[in-house]
């Protein structure tokens, strides 16, 4: 599927937030109209930028890699050609107001990396067995 970068917006946190159009024409005039946004965050990041003493980075750097992805997808399905760019503006100024407090957060990259961390170990236990 071909993406292209829509919009980078600068967190106060350091981050960057980056949303991409994943519409394509589906048929005659009918559109499936999306987006997807992507916050990566640096495991290095949180070393220098949180409070981690109840986890080891090194450890979180092995589980996850080097960076953890945020993404959040919007998307609408047979949408008239005449109304897919007023549509798509829509639904990122309807996600941006309800998620940019959210990035704003002192905490935000903490928070998702360790419970991207919580939710890996977790599954590995679940094939270990």
């Amino acid at each position: 599927m071909d993406t292209s970068l829509l919009r980078k917006i600068d967190l106060k946190s350091g981050l960057e937030l980056e949303i991409y159009d994943l519409s394509r024409k589906l048929a005659g005039d009918r559109w499936y109209v999306g987006f997807i946004a992507r916050v990566e965050i640096p495991i290095t990041f949180l070393a220098g930028h949180a409070d981690l003493s109840e986890i080891d980075i090194e450890k979180m750097k092995d589980v996850l890699g080097e960076t953890v992805r945020f993404e959040q997808k919007r998307d609408r399905n047979f949408i008239d050609e005449k109304e897919k760019d007023a549509l798509l503006n829509g639904l990122i100024d309807d996600f941006l107001a309800s998620t940019l407090p959210y990035f704003s957060e002192k905490n935000f990259a903490k928070k998702y990396a360790i419970i991207a961390y919580k939710k890996k170990l977790k599954k590995a236990l679940w094939y270990k067995k």
